[in-house]
């Protein structure tokens, strides 16, 4: 499957690297480069996932799936403010508009459904 992988610096580290699946809630691993820290995550993913399973709970499909489905155009607005956090946001990594308030509302629903 493939799921989200962030990779950042890591704000309170010497130069060590967090690799966290967006999808996945506190899926994350450490590296001392991108590279080892792509190569954790990849553990710990297996291992979330096995975890799951083991307690009959839920695995979220990858953000890459939901994109495939078919689409509505809605008509939404939002504070001037807002929007250009979320634009701020979407151009550093690299996704549309409507990809990040699509995966922000999907885990706004799976954090506040339980």
């Amino acid at each position: 499957m493939e799921y989200t992988v962030k990779i950042f610096s890591d704000p309170e580290g010497d130069g060590d690297f967090i690799a966290e699946i967006e999808e996945l809630k506190g899926c994350s691993a450490f590296g001392d480069s991108r590279e080892e820290a792509l190569k954790e995550i990849e553990i710990a993913m297996q291992l979330w996932i096995e975890t799951a399973k083991k307690h009959r709970k839920s695995i979220p499909e990858p953000y890459s799936h939901k994109l495939k489905e078919p689409k509505k155009r809605i008509n939404v607005m939002l504070p001037e403010s807002l929007l250009k956090d979320v634009d701020d946001y979407r151009g550093k990594h690299g996704l549309k508009r409507s990809e990040l308030l699509a995966a922000a509302a999907e885990q706004y629903i799976s954090v506040h459904h339980q």
